[in-house]
């Protein structure tokens, strides 16, 4: 991106040139970083559709246009036409086929989360929730539950009226802020259950590098620091101001549950067991400090800055939760990128975002 054009970002201006230069330095950087790999390497069909339909979202949203718009303008402007360099969503009519068909996709959303411009490995994660809801009084309260329109688990009482609630849990990758996994659940699920599901089975690991996870005061449970330490992930979890005491104790009485066999294997055990003292040390020093971590949380607000101000995740009236896990991912992870490409650019994000949400437009 021409640095003229980053400057006028940070001093407060957007106007169409630099939003132009912002929306194609973007999608060169996406191009080259991200969606090439679908095509040197030998993808499927649907993953190169299911890119292409990523790369779409992204243009015409900062751009303000509508699918039909979009596909107008594609039709009319080289420039354009020939940087995206489209091949299976050529045409609103493939664009329409394949957005009806995304959301039994499911199973290549792992290949594609972990794709990001930012590449520098990290082991420190932030685990958060965002709640959404969505007003279904229109449809009729029994009638909707018994005929699977909405999902019963995710009504709020009754004497509120007919309200779709739903927690988006998401675990981040500070040093690329990238996602490293997304997963929707009742707004009334336990938090334990939500940390071991998302932490620890998809961080914790016997023997391999020592991982940092960040999450606020709604995860805390005794159980959610000791399981987490035995897997090599260091909870930096805000304690609760009466219970910080009793955690200590509990942390410097916690045992390893490490089990060995044969002696051949005596020095690594030995070094495990010095780096699971480690972890311990590490968990009681930074619970102490947990507000030296505000910046680093701060990240990841913007993330959910940018989708719910430019990509409209505050509008998302779903009532199935296949789609509304569908529509959750898309708009995090391009928000995501969103932020990545800000970033290495060196924009000044609290600038960026509220310009670009001032041209917001999603449907």
């Amino acid at each position: 991106m021409k640095q003229i054009n980053i400057e006028k970002i940070n001093n407060g201006t957007l106007d169409d040139a630099v939003l132009r230069d912002f929306v194609f330095s973007f999608v060169e950087d996406m191009k080259e970083s991200i969606f090439q790999r679908f095509y040197r390497e030998k993808r499927s069909s649907k993953e190169k559709r299911f890119a292409e339909y990523l790369l779409v979202e992204l243009v015409r949203t900062l751009l303000c246009m509508p699918p039909v718009t979009f596909y107008y303008v594609l039709k009319y402007e080289d420039d354009l036409r020939e940087l995206l360099g489209l091949e299976k969503l050529k045409t609103i009519g493939n664009y329409d086929d394949f957005d009806r068909k995304r959301k039994y996709l499911k199973m290549h959303l792992n290949r594609i989360m972990k794709r990001n411009l930012k590449t520098e490995a990290g082991n420190f994660f932030v685990l958060d929730l965002t709640i959404g809801e969505a007003d279904v009084n229109k449809l009729r309260k029994g009638e909707a539950v018994k005929k699977g329109l909405i999902d019963h688990e995710f009504l709020h009482s009754m004497t509120k009226g007919t309200v779709v609630g739903f927690q988006v849990a998401y675990l981040i990758n500070l040093s690329k802020l990238s996602f490293e996994k997304l997963k929707i659940y009742s707004k009334h699920a336990e938090k334990k259950r939500i940390w071991e599901e998302m932490v620890n089975d998809e961080l914790g690991t016997k023997q391999g590098n020592i991982k940092s996870v960040l999450a606020d005061a709604g995860f805390f449970a005794y159980i959610n620091y000791l399981d987490s330490a035995r897997l090599r992930i260091i909870p930096v979890i805000k304690a609760r101001s009466n219970c910080e005491e009793k955690l200590m104790v509990k942390l410097e009485n916690c045992d390893s549950n490490l089990v060995w066999f044969g002696k051949k294997y005596r020095n690594q055990l030995e070094e495990l067991l010095e780096e699971f003292e480690e972890i311990l040390q590490k968990t009681m020093k930074w619970v102490e400090n947990y507000d030296d971590f505000k910046d680093l949380r701060g990240k990841i607000e913007h993330i959910f800055k940018a989708a719910k101000m430019i990509f409209g995740m505050d509008e998302m009236h779903i009532y199935y939760r296949k789609h509304c896990f569908w529509k959750a991912f898309i708009i995090l992870y391009m928000s995501s990128l969103l932020c990545q490409f800000i970033e290495l650019n060196g924009i000044n994000i609290n600038r960026a975002i509220p310009l670009l949400a001032q041209n917001r437009h999603f449907s």
